[in-house]
């Protein structure tokens, strides 16, 4: 015999050996999975990424067909070409809107492309006015303000922009909700 245990039968004198095979292992059940990956397979079941087993007894019959003829949608009664006019219709005008005491109709987005116009005026007007001023201190303020002044006013131009779409779709979904709410009779 040698002086060296692996050399007779190096898989099963010395576990420490790299070329030793390693048994396979079951889990245990109840034991939680490997840190950082899946655990194996249950005894009996398919690992892998296949079609699942299947579940039970086919379905007996015909598959279940689509709405009746006739209705788009599985909820009785439903027109969307009605909702489509609703939705557009029931505008009393501006003055209409402004006088409802009762909030049913709104002036946002009959006044928005107005606000919109009368800002863009006022941003344009206070760069023209910031320029001149800037002007009547010096040469070189005034130059600034003539180079730079259009950048700011694009950035006062976006903010002001984005503040109205955002009153307008909060409008808008307020609106809709309240179509739907009249259709669905829930008031």
């Amino acid at each position: 015999m040698s002086d060296n245990p692996t050399s007779e039968n190096p898989s099963s004198e010395n576990p420490q050996d790299p070329t030793r095979p390693v048994p396979p292992t079951e889990p245990v059940p109840g034991a939680a999975p490997p840190p950082g990956g899946y655990a194996a397979p249950a005894p009996g079941a398919s690992g892998g990424y296949g079609p699942p087993p299947p579940q039970g007894p086919p379905p007996q019959g015909p598959p279940p067909q689509g709405p009746p003829p006739g209705q788009d949608h599985a909820r009785p009664g439903f027109d969307a070409g009605r909702l489509g006019t609703e939705l557009q219709g029931d505008a009393k005008g501006l003055f209409g809107s402004l006088f409802d005491f009762s909030f049913t109709n709104y002036v946002t987005p009959k006044v928005v492309r107005i606000v919109y116009v009368i800002g863009i005026a006022l941003i344009v007007l206070g760069w023209f006015v910031a320029m001149i001023a800037a002007f009547t201190q010096s040469v070189w303020g005034g130059l600034f303000v003539l180079i730079f002044g259009p950048v700011f006013a694009l950035l006062y131009l976006i903010m002001f922009r984005i503040l109205l779409e955002f009153y307008v779709a909060i409008v808008q979904t307020a609106e809709t909700i309240q179509k739907y709410a009249h259709r669905d009779q829930i008031h």
